[in-house]
């Protein structure tokens, strides 16, 4: 009786094991694949690293992206257009021409970290506050999404 019992007993505990396989390497297939829409504020693109001003160079506030044979220069990046634009007044009150630059992230980790921040963002209006979460967020962005 208990043989009986066992047989199908072992073969539905294998067949869980084998769909629970299934459905999770599905997940982190879809998890990974995943793409998020984000806003990059940028003060400036260079062909070369030469003409890239000494005060970008040696300026903690910026991120100095090499893309497609160009030096771009970010100043923030977030998820909310609200925040974008909040960002781009900031620096077009120095006088620095801005863009808003829409983009895709497919770093998961990263846009979950960004939406955190961008609650930051929409809560404050000190410049020194935005730029210090700005910058915070532009590191992450240079280790996590760059490798850098």
């Amino acid at each position: 009786m208990k043989k009986n019992l066992m047989i199908p007993l072992v073969i539905s505990i294998i067949l869980g094991f084998i769909s629970a396989q299934i459905v999770y390497s599905t997940y982190r297939k879809n998890l990974e694949e995943s793409s998020y829409n984000a806003y990059i504020i940028q003060i400036g693109s260079y062909n070369n690293e030469d003409s890239l001003d000494e005060t970008f160079e040696n300026e903690e506030d910026y991120l100095i992206v090499e893309e497609d044979g160009k030096y771009n220069v970010y100043v923030g990046i977030t998820t909310d257009l609200v925040n974008a634009n909040k960002i781009k007044n900031l620096y077009q009150n120095k006088n620095i021409e801005t863009y808003i630059k829409p983009t895709v992230i497919n770093n998961v980790e990263f846009v979950n970290n960004l939406e955190q921040y961008d609650i930051l963002i929409s809560e404050v209006d000190s410049e020194e506050n935005i730029i210090s979460i700005s910058d915070v967020i532009l590191s992450s962005y240079e280790e996590m999404v760059l490798g850098k």
